[in-house]
């Protein structure tokens, strides 16, 4: 293993965050659609919750996304008033495959777990997951469990 780099994990996520991820990409199609995943961090990171945000970006919806940030404040409060962690943000690409692009590469943050899912006609068909390790350049993907 490369020195600074984190053992493989595997992002987990609970039967209703998967659900609620998927509603909220297939009713957003053909814009795209973003949220916070909420849970316990650690060696075997559990997204028990995923959260809804507004995309804001209303010049771009359909290859963009901008959380509103007051949401985003709200749902990150309300993890860490109940002992949560915000594990990381989940975004679809309609039309597109769920490959992290150039846009998510340079807005990405370290150490943080990024869910894309790739949404066809108005259903989910692809999801990967994906991480930056410190002091990496971009995204890289990572394992992800699924019910």
């Amino acid at each position: 293993m490369a020195e600074g780099k984190r053992p493989a994990l595997t992002l987990r996520l609970s039967a209703p965050a998967w659900a609620a991820v998927q509603r909220h990409a297939e009713s957003g199609y053909p814009h795209e659609v973003c949220g916070i995943l909420i849970g316990q961090a650690g060696d075997q990171p559990s997204a028990a919750e995923a959260h809804p945000c507004s995309n804001v970006n209303k010049e771009r919806a359909r290859d963009r996304y901008l959380m509103d940030p007051q949401e985003q404040m709200r749902l990150e409060k309300d993890a860490r008033n109940r002992g949560l962690d915000v594990l990381g943000y989940y975004h679809s690409h309609p039309d597109h495959p769920a490959v992290a692009s150039a846009t998510d590469n340079q807005l990405s943050w370290e150490s943080v777990h990024y869910l894309i899912v790739a949404v066809r006609d108005g259903k989910v068909v692809d999801h990967k997951a994906w991480w930056r390790d410190p002091g990496s350049p971009g995204l890289g993907e990572e394992n992800l469990q699924l019910p």
